[in-house]
């Protein structure tokens, strides 16, 4: 009788264990499948705004190719790709050192972490210049308005053109108004990977005689490339104080790139 006692208790012991483990097993898969599927939403409707922009950029360029219109779509559509993310997915964006943003054309350079900054930057700084890889002008709809709004292309087999384009295309932005923005890196660069700055910038900032804005985010801990699943999350946008013009190029080349890694670092360190 004693050991029949024993042995239900074991039993009911280990069945409260089996149960324990499979609430907890619960509680955690719960929130991962509704962030898939918000996830899903969100792809959705991206897609919808990118049919839609895309067919005004198609009937722009055919009837009235103005870059600055095309400039005016990309930026809706990059809109809807943020202001989607933040209600759909719950990944919303906080921005920092606005202060710190002067008047007037300026040149943004930044850390890249992922497709986020790129498209936030069109949100941020209307009819900017920004400089891209040339593939990327083949993506469908944003690639568009990249081409025709447009911006400055690079290709990574031709440095030597590369740094004669952006000069020339620069400085005429400049002269129109418009902002730049440059990742210096020159492509995305995963946390925990470096990669050496490109050379070209410091000519260009040395050539137009504005100031430079660096600027630093997180984005590479919450959102992840391509279609995976994307819980919420706030990922932080900081401007910091503007480097003014007229300092030596390498100096200003080595004291930026000092700071955007470093302010990047801390801005990354507590969450890592």
């Amino acid at each position: 009788m004693y050991r029949l006692v024993c042995t239900r208790t074991k039993l009911m012991e280990v069945m409260d264990t089996f149960a324990r483990e499979e609430t907890v097993q619960s509680k955690r898969l719960l929130p991962y499948l509704a962030a898939w599927l918000r996830t899903r939403v969100y792809e959705a409707f991206v897609f919808l705004v990118s049919i839609t922009a895309g067919a005004c950029i198609i009937f722009y360029l055919h009837w009235r190719p103005t870059p600055v219109l095309v400039r005016r779509l990309l930026r809706f559509w990059s809109c809807g790709y943020i202001y989607g993310a933040k209600y759909i997915l719950g990944v919303n964006f906080k921005i920092e050192g606005q202060e710190h943003i002067p008047s007037g054309p300026v040149i943004y350079m930044g850390n890249h972490l992922t497709a986020w900054e790129s498209v936030m930057m069109t949100v941020l700084v209307p009819h900017v210049n920004m400089v891209t890889k040339r593939a990327a002008m083949s993506i469908p709809v944003f690639g568009w308005g990249l081409k025709h709004a447009p911006m400055t292309p690079i290709d990574p087999d031709t440095p030597g053109k590369n740094i004669r384009r952006l000069l020339k295309e620069g400085k005429a932005s400049i002269r129109e108004g418009r902002n730049m923005v440059i990742f210096p890196e020159g492509s995305r660069v995963p946390i925990g990977e470096t990669r050496p700055y490109a050379r070209g910038f410091e000519i260009l900032y040395k050539h137009c005689g504005v100031q430079v804005v660096p600027f630093v985010t997180d984005s590479g801990l919450h959102w992840p490339s391509g279609y995976s699943t994307k819980p919420p999350a706030v990922i932080t946008l900081r401007f910091l104080p503007p480097v003014d013009a007229g300092k030596d190029p390498n100096e200003f080349a080595a004291e930026l790139e000092e700071t955007i890694r470093s302010e990047a670092a801390k801005l990354m360190a507590p969450q890592v």
